[in-house]
């Protein structure tokens, strides 16, 4: 399986880090794997120009239900590749049977998202 998705930066859950002071907004995408895809791998990359977001995997489909997201969630996603900006993330995980939400995610000191879109490339192998 071989995709390419856009996605809209402004359009996922938004969250506040009391502790960081720091606003956290980005775009998610569900996915669901089944008992035939285990041990497979994910990649997933974001083309970008400039730094723009970092990748986060989360167990469940969250699918902008942001109060679910916010309380069930845990405090470490499955896989997380870095807290800052980065240009071009990408993301490898050994697939387990589920559902999930990839979360392309950044951060800002205001309350004021930027309503950028990214290409996103989903690739299972």
């Amino acid at each position: 399986m071989k995709e390419i998705i856009s996605v809209n930066m402004s359009h996922g859950p938004r969250l506040y880090s009391f502790r960081n002071k720091t606003f956290y907004y980005g775009a998610y995408h569900v996915l669901a794997f089944s008992e035939t895809e285990q041990d497979r791998e994910l990649k997933v990359t974001v083309n970008a120009t400039h730094p723009v977001c970092w990748i986060e995997l989360w167990p469940a489909a969250y699918e902008g239900d942001w109060v679910r997201w916010t309380t069930e969630r845990g405090q470490t996603a499955l896989v997380r590749t870095g807290d800052k900006p980065q240009s071009n993330p990408s993301l490898t995980w050994k697939i387990e049977p589920g559902n999930y939400t990839l979360y392309f995610v950044t951060s800002s000191l205001t309350r004021q998202v930027n309503d950028e879109m990214l290409d996103v490339q989903i690739e299972v192998v």
